[in-house]
């Protein structure tokens, strides 16, 4: 499109041909009341990613990166790039509802000082996937959305404090501390304030992190219940060893960063045994229960 797009769709891929081509179709009617480019940062995929971005979308700004950078370099290289007056984080294994974006955009626009707005993210059966919450404290390692316990007891007080969104079953938008960067739109002006994404984080916990700097630079989150996005989720299930290992890896960078910023605090050392030892027995347990399969890790995520 001519001239400088409102909302610049950022996409980050690796090996991601088989979900990708579902995600673009879907952006002309997500979002239909606003111009848009879309760039997608690609992390080294070897299943031809590229070469099908190239022929079927040709339109697209593509950025080779040429290895597996992680979701946070990938992400702020789309990012800098960007033009638009809002940017959206999109994973490749999403599908936006018809009018979805445009509602996002909608909302922004009526109050300066929103930072981030996201969508109700639903799984593939239309259950909503729970990624609207309250910033994670140590507690969410035994009360997130994935734990035992909140799988076995979903409606106990403490994983209903952590997934906060789970509670607002209707469509009115609601303020939350953090949401999933699977699907985030977020104003340039809040991306002035704080900066991009830390790189620090390879993978997981970079957007609990850029929506804790947002609200500190003056900004508000919010969830719009009404605009629908379906998040395939590619990357759960039976992780690969490095995932399983960024997860832990990222959790303790969060933790570090705001709950034990001194470097001497002994609360690090604890936390670094608990979550890299737990990191070491879940791949030990998957490389006994499962065995090894190619990555389906998407976007680098």
């Amino acid at each position: 499109m001519s001239g400088r797009p409102e909302v610049s769709v950022a996409i980050v891929t690796y090996n991601a041909r088989r979900v990708l081509g579902d995600c673009l179709d879907s952006l002309p009617a997500a979002l239909s009341r606003h111009s848009y480019e879309v760039i997608v940062a690609d992390n080294g995929s070897v299943d031809g990613t590229t070469g099908a971005v190239r022929a079927a979308a040709p339109a697209v700004r593509l950025i080779e990166l040429g290895a597996n950078r992680g979701f946070s370099y990938a992400n702020n290289k789309a990012i800098h790039a960007a033009r638009g007056r809002y940017v959206l984080l999109l994973n490749p294994d999403t599908v936006a509802g018809p009018g979805s974006i445009d509602d996002l955009v909608a909302f922004a626009d009526a109050d300066p000082a929103i930072g981030v707005v996201a969508p109700r993210l639903l799984n593939a059966d239309a259950t909503d996937q729970g990624t609207a919450r309250a910033f994670p404290t140590p507690a969410a390692a035994l009360f997130g959305r994935h734990s035992l316990l909140t799988r076995l007891f979903p409606n106990n007080r403490w994983s209903r404090r952590y997934l906060v969104g789970r509670q607002h079953t209707g469509d009115a938008p609601f303020e939350i501390d953090w949401v999933s960067g699977a699907c985030m739109l977020v104003s340039r002006r809040a991306i002035d304030a704080a900066g991009s994404l830390d790189e620090g984080f390879f993978m997981y916990w970079e957007d609990a992190d850029w929506c804790r700097r947002i609200k500190r630079s003056g900004y508000r989150v919010f969830c719009v219940p009404s605009a629908r996005v379906v998040h395939l989720d590619g990357s759960r299930g039976h992780l690969p060893a490095y995932q399983v290992w960024a997860f832990h890896s990222s959790a303790y960078r969060y933790y570090s960063k705001h709950h034990a910023r001194q470097a001497w605090n002994p609360l690090r050392a604890l936390a670094a045994f608990v979550l890299y030892g737990r990191a070491a027995l879940i791949i030990a347990r998957n490389q006994i229960a499962w065995p090894p399969r190619p990555s389906a890790a998407i976007g680098g995520k």
